[in-house]
């Protein structure tokens, strides 16, 4: 995690330090990340932060380098309204998961007009991290008391694919600082997350590509622009 982080200061440093190149920028937004298809059945939407330098390339071409972090909570409502029966009676599982992307990307400016409509596409890799612990209740049989049992911690962290595409819109403040939103649909390829769990008492890891819409606003703000 400390690579991710010193790799985008290092661009970061590059982006400042060499100021007669104008109109480099940073960008910052707060984003709602909403879970989709096969990943919204044990996730709930997280909340997270985008930040991206951003690098204008002729009028209407920007690329960027963005990072930033999210964090999903394991939707433990909805898991018990799929895998609890007669036997197993309620889970009760932790299971967040902890995300920081870093993508290049590229934006393409559909008019040279004030407010500026764009689309986007980006694509790099992820950093995840995963603990998840939980307890289950068992009942041998009808009439018979609930019995408790601990399930199996399951950690895991690692490196992955992602890559997404959406569009968005500026609009001016200043020459300095512009307003920015945004929409994008999201692919984390090979993702792990909870699949569920094992007769054994464990929780199983699930390998899979997982979807996610993000939904961001926030500021750019360019440096050397007068």
């Amino acid at each position: 995690m400390k690579k991710i982080f010193f790799m985008f200061l290092f661009f970061l440093s590059v982006n400042t330090i060499n100021g007669q190149v104008a109109k480099r920028g940073i960008d910052i937004k707060v984003v709602y990340n909403s879970p989709v298809f096969n990943f919204n059945n044990v996730y709930k939407g997280g909340m997270g932060i985008n930040i991206g330098i951003l690098y204008p390339f002729y009028d209407n071409l920007q690329f960027s380098l963005n990072t930033g972090y999210t964090k999903w909570d394991f939707d433990n409502a909805a898991y018990n309204l799929k895998n609890t029966n007669a036997n197993y009676t309620s889970f009760d599982i932790k299971a967040p998961l902890n995300m920081i992307p870093i993508t290049f990307g590229v934006k393409y400016f559909a008019t040279n007009s004030k407010v500026r409509p764009y689309f986007s596409v980006e694509f790099g890799f992820f950093y995840y991290t995963q603990t998840a612990t939980g307890t289950y209740t068992w009942i041998a049989k009808p009439g018979d008391p609930e019995d408790t049992f601990t399930l199996a911690e399951l950690n895991d962290s690692g490196f992955r694919t992602m890559v997404n595409a959406g569009a968005g819109v500026v609009a001016p403040l200043n020459n300095i600082w512009i307003l920015d939103f945004q929409i994008k649909m999201n692919a984390l390829v090979n993702a792990q997350s909870v699949g569920g769990t094992h007769n054994s008492g464990s929780i199983e890891g699930n390998s899979a590509t997982h979807y996610f819409l993000s939904i961001a606003g926030g500021i750019n703000y360019y440096f050397g622009a007068e």
